[in-house]
């Protein structure tokens, strides 16, 4: 359960910081209890005006304010900003847990960088921003078991948490968790732009593949039945499904998919080769 008194920082307000920020005030969280940290004034005034949290252009302030401090920032950015705030890390005796959120870098870069041991890494997914998201989690090797347990409650606040034993698999999170929600925006995308060119209105046809597809996966959670099983469900031989099935298969939709993760997850590898030759 999550700590009402927790206080979390934000060093970054972009889309994901403030779709976590977003899911956590939806979910109970105190926004006196929430900080965050962007350089932008522009950002800190539309961040404080809608989410009534505290906001401050100084990286340092998250520090002496919260328990639990969440680097939001470009990956290129995480090293040098722990770098920065090093000597504020030891000086507060590593009473920070922090978590960064950026693809390829690792808790080791981190841990090095800030002066922290306790140090988590996660993935989390833009639905986090309405209570939905998956966020796959990797805790160094130095991080306690109740800091472990925090971060657990935190994150599960805004959706399900998948904690990987090792971070090599931390590409294959981003790929299948952390970049999903785009591919199925696009699969939606070309359905709405299909069926309006079939003669459909534009707001049916999106309320048509908007509630089919929020089905779809409802279903599928209900029933702990395989994609497999729950597509063969409906597609019946001879039938209409069945045409539009063949021809996903006939252009190979498996490779073109396991292609595009595969992309995806030596991306982020190559981000994290990139941060260690610095």
């Amino acid at each position: 359960m999550l700590n009402p008194k927790l206080k979390v920082a934000f060093i970054g307000g972009g889309n994901m910081a403030k779709s976590i920020l977003s899911g956590l005030i939806e979910h109970g969280h105190s926004p006196n209890h929430i900080m965050v940290c962007t350089p932008t004034a522009s950002n800190r005034v539309e961040i404080e005006k809608t989410f009534r949290v505290h906001v401050d252009q100084s990286n340092k302030k998250a520090i002496s304010f919260a328990d639990v401090i969440i680097l939001a920032v470009k990956p290129h950015m995480v090293v040098p900003v722990c770098e920065a705030l090093r000597e504020e890390f030891l000086r507060n005796n590593e009473q920070n847990i922090l978590m960064s959120i950026a693809a390829g870098i690792n808790t080791e870069e981190i841990r090095l960088a800030s002066g922290n041991s306790r140090v988590i890494c996660a993935m989390p997914n833009l639905p986090a921003a309405i209570g939905k998201g998956l966020t796959g989690l990797y805790a160094d090797k130095k991080v306690a078991k109740k800091d472990i347990n925090q971060i657990n409650d935190l994150m599960s606040a805004v959706g399900e948490t998948i904690w990987i034993d090792n971070p090599s698999q931390m590409p294959s999170i981003v790929a299948a968790a952390g970049s999903s929600p785009a591919y199925f925006y696009l699969f939606m995308e070309a359905m709405e732009k299909s069926a309006i060119a079939q003669g459909l209105p534009a707001d049916q046809a999106h309320e048509a593949v908007m509630q089919s597809a929020l089905g779809a996966v409802s279903l599928a959670k209900q029933k702990g039945t395989s994609f497999n099983q729950l597509r063969r469900q409906v597609t019946s031989p001879n039938g209409t499904t069945e045409q539009g099935i063949k021809s996903f298969i006939q252009r190979d939709i498996e490779g073109i998919v396991g292609e595009a993760m595969e992309k995806v997850a030596n991306r982020c590898r190559e981000l994290e080769q990139n941060n260690n030759s610095k």
